[in-house]
């Protein structure tokens, strides 16, 4: 009774009738892209990470699923390259010890099951006379890419394996000159970076852009197949499951549209190249081609399709991606929108293909399955608005017509998707004028979610970094337990356990 009676009192634990779907609390899992979908069709690994954040009557959403082949954005480096990795003392073939820059031992771990335990024998320190050898297997991995047709490789230093065994002084207790000092630990680093395959001058000559790269699609017969088991588990849960659909517009790269074409939007004004945080690598986009009139009706078509196959794949609905920066929000801005036809000038023109993607997934497979996410004052990829709260107004009043089930928008203070920012802006006005559920994200921690309920600012709060590192993240919620650290480092790897089903639950902890 007293733990029925504290749920009672946690805003964001309270029940909530979301049109025909029954809730049994208002914690959304934000739509997360996590690029683990190799080549771009979803993958088994993806029904553990699902499941283990869906509950009975919780409402998850899909990472953004693109709806044709042209859909795919950019992100990661474009130009294709292997990664050379050596596990160090994580793993050794043909039963001899692992070799490292020490002889200490990693202590088992426990995985996020709480059952399985990983052990690690004991490494074999390498002798001085040995690491040139090492120095020349990287080598030689080079060679080997480039034979294969790679474009170059990428050694891997990072995540605890041989190189950064090297290079941190907690595992690294050598006396010789590979240890030490600064200069000596990152010695193995240096003597790879020398490998001729990989000089600076080698690698200057390639254009660097940036993708999503293993982001599902749903356009085709076999993404349609593959979400099923993963659609599945959710609901087996209990859980509510819609599918975010989307399309990445000029956030792209001809490297990634079908047969090298330019990338579509609703302009030809392209992205400046963009630094990334490392302040070496460049994003770099190619310039857009500016679809036609004639030619917006297919790519409306393109998102109807898309929503019909989630159904067909069991979903329970579909989220439009209107947010973000991506085609739909190019379409909405007046920084980038420069088009003279229906689709441009006006406010009431730069939201015509929104709208008419609306109507067209509304009349597809019912309004009580269709969501809508936008962020009308962010200004992210170049995407801003010289009057975002007027853009917002006017979308939640006319998504009414269309009795869309909810209305998902990103909070003012979020300029950009990872920036939170002091702001006098409010999603207040858009809340009164919606009158459908609306859900509210960006930045929202356990007492911030509570504050919205409870002040009817929202109906629903979506949770995206802390529901990935807390996969319990409503129990957490509920008895107000600390929460894992989310770590940005592995928020796109591929690995299919790191970063993705291996945060722990609170049982495991305990």
């Amino acid at each position: 009774m007293e733990n029925n009676f504290l749920k009672d009192q946690i805003p964001l634990l309270t029940p909530y009738q979301m049109g025909k779907f029954q809730l049994s609390h208002r914690i959304v899992l934000a739509p997360l892209t996590r690029q683990r979908s190799y080549n771009n069709v979803p993958q088994p690994h993806a029904v553990l990470y699902y499941s283990q954040r869906a509950t009975k009557g919780g409402f998850l959403l899909s990472e953004a699923t693109g709806v044709s082949d042209t859909a795919q954005g950019n992100m990661d480096k474009g130009t294709e390259r292997g990664m050379e990795t050596h596990c160090g003392r994580k793993f050794q073939p043909n039963g001899q010890d692992p070799i490292s820059s020490t002889d200490k031992g990693l202590a088992p771990q426990v995985r996020s099951n709480g059952i399985d335990v990983s052990r690690f024998s004991t490494p074999r320190r390498l002798r001085t006379d040995e690491i040139p050898q090492i120095v020349n297997d990287f080598k030689l991995a080079a060679r080997n890419a480039i034979e294969a047709g790679f474009d170059g490789v990428e050694i891997h230093g990072a995540h605890g394996y041989l190189i950064d065994q090297f290079f941190k002084d907690q595992v690294n207790d050598r006396t010789d000159h590979y240890g030490g000092s600064l200069e000596n630990r990152t010695e193995v680093g240096q003597e790879n970076d020398q490998i001729p395959l990989l000089t600076p001058y080698q690698m200057g000559k390639f254009q660097l852009s940036h993708r999503y790269p293993d982001t599902p699609g749903i356009w085709t017969k076999e993404q349609v197949e593959a979400w099923k088991p993963i659609v599945d588990a959710v609901h087996a849960k209990g859980a509510v499951f819609f599918c975010q659909i989307w399309h990445g517009g000029r956030v792209s790269n001809t490297v990634f549209q079908p047969n090298g074409q330019a990338p579509i939007s609703c302009t030809d004004k392209g992205l400046a190249p963009q630094v990334r945080a490392a302040g070496v690598d460049v994003v770099r986009f190619s310039t857009p081609r500016r679809l036609r009139t004639d030619e917006i009706p297919q790519v409306v078509n393109d998102f109807k399709l898309a929503a019909r196959n989630a159904i067909e794949a069991g979903f329970d609905g579909v989220e439009i991606h209107g947010a973000h920066g991506y085609l739909i929000d190019q379409f909405f801005k007046d920084q980038v929108n420069d088009r003279t036809d229906e689709y441009g000038g006006s406010l009431e023109n730069r939201c015509r293909f929104a709208l008419e993607i609306t109507e067209a997934i509304t009349t597809e497979i019912g309004a009580y399955r269709v969501g809508i996410r936008l962020s009308p004052f962010a200004n992210y990829m170049e995407c801003g608005d010289s009057n975002p709260k007027a853009l917002g107004l006017y979308m939640a009043e006319a998504l009414n017509k269309y009795e869309v089930l909810y209305c998902h928008m990103v909070e003012p203070r979020m300029r950009t998707v990872e920036e939170k920012s002091d702001c006098p802006h409010s999603l207040v006005p858009m809340r009164k004028a919606f009158k459908g559920t609306f859900i509210v994200a960006g930045g929202y921690d356990r007492e911030d979610g509570n504050k919205a309920v409870a002040e009817n600012r929202a109906d629903l709060v979506a949770y995206g970094r802390h529901f990935l590192a807390n996969p319990d993240l409503p129990k957490r919620f509920e008895i107000n337990a600390p929460l894992n650290k989310y770590n940005r480092e592995t928020f796109y790897l591929s690995d299919p356990v790191v970063g993705y089903t291996d945060y722990p639950f609170l049982e495991v902890i305990s």
